[in-house]
């Protein structure tokens, strides 16, 4: 088999790919730019190349001729999207409609996994312990949550008039080692780095800690994601949750005993949200039918994420990278 990973480099990627490695399966990651250390994978082939391209997407498919394809690249910040709506739209709506028409001719008969987002539920009116079901309507309140609904029904037109095999997941909140610090809790963890080891100002700088996530480790949600696409049907939609959530505020207070500092908190209104969802929970039943369930505690995610950010930080300095990049 030949597996394909868009977006390879990001932390999704990075497990999925880490997961498979030592297989007998051929690799690829594609990307817009090449890996730095801390997110290669031993035995993968990096490749790099515009989704937005089609030239460069159809050569690719044409070079790798995948069996399985992880579409996992796209504008993924919510905060991001507000800022740039067009960009977001771009990437996560054309440049699938790029891949997918470039399956279509090259590959037709991978299965393929168009990556969406719990984001895509929006608020509910409903109790406030509602689990949201694969099944409900979406009601997006943001540009990334509208391209990823619109995403979806891109995937379902390829499925419907040329017969791709494309199934889709939405994870709802994860985090753990190797996620980036473009999202709060790694980049709360890189400022408890700095404190801890560096001698920065003990201050917490964030937006609002008091909305409510179902949160699952990140290596959790990769392997729910592989199992999904070599299991399921065509057309096929699964939560990838836990059905519980924490606050942000309990997650950062779980961060601040394994760095084992002291900080005081000062709410920075670049980190707030235009239409912060309070609270997100989804429903894993569909998961949990194909046997999937996490598998790994939130606070041992978070301490991995910790120690990882730690070795991610000497090597960025190593490498001469002193100032603070999202990574």
């Amino acid at each position: 088999m030949s597996i394909l990973v868009t977006g390879g480099t990001g932390a999704l990627g990075f497990h999925i790919l880490s997961s498979l490695s030592g297989t007998n399966h051929e690799l690829f990651s594609f990307s817009d730019e090449q890996p730095q250390p801390w997110q290669k994978v031993d035995g993968v082939q990096y490749l790099t190349g515009n989704l937005l391209n089609f030239k460069d997407v159809y050569d690719m498919l044409q070079k790798v001729s995948p069996t399985h394809i992880y579409h996992l690249a796209s504008q993924s910040s919510v905060g991001l999207s507000y800022q740039k709506p067009y960009e977001t739209l771009n990437i996560n709506l054309l440049g699938t409609q790029n891949l997918l028409e470039a399956a279509r001719q090259a590959c037709p008969k991978a299965r393929i996994m168009l990556l969406s987002s719990s984001e895509i539920y929006g608020r509910t009116e409903q109790h406030l312990t509602y689990l949201h079901k694969e099944e409900d309507r979406p009601n997006p309140m943001t540009p990334y949550a509208t391209s990823k609904a619109c995403m979806e029904l891109l995937g379902h037109q390829f499925i419907n008039a040329s017969g791709l095999h494309i199934v889709f997941v939405r994870p709802f909140h994860f985090t753990g080692p190797h996620h980036s610090r473009r999202f709060v809790i790694p980049s709360i963890t890189y400022q408890l780095v700095k404190i801890k080891f560096y001698g920065s100002e003990p201050v917490i700088y964030s937006g609002s800690l008091d909305i409510s996530r179902d949160v699952v480790d990140v290596r959790d949600v990769a392997r729910g994601m592989i199992q999904v696409l070599n299991t399921a049907e065509a057309g096929e939609t699964f939560n990838i949750c836990s059905g519980k959530s924490y606050t942000i505020r309990e997650l950062v207070e779980m961060l601040i005993d394994i760095a084992d500092v002291s900080v005081d908190f000062r709410f920075d209104s670049k980190y707030e949200r235009v239409n912060d969802i309070p609270l997100l929970i989804g429903d894993p039943t569909k998961m949990t039918n194909l046997g999937w369930k996490p598998m790994i505690s939130i606070e041992d995610s978070l301490t991995d994420l910790f120690n990882e950010m730690v070795i991610r930080r000497r090597t960025e300095l190593k490498m001469g990278l002193g100032k603070d990049l999202p990574l």
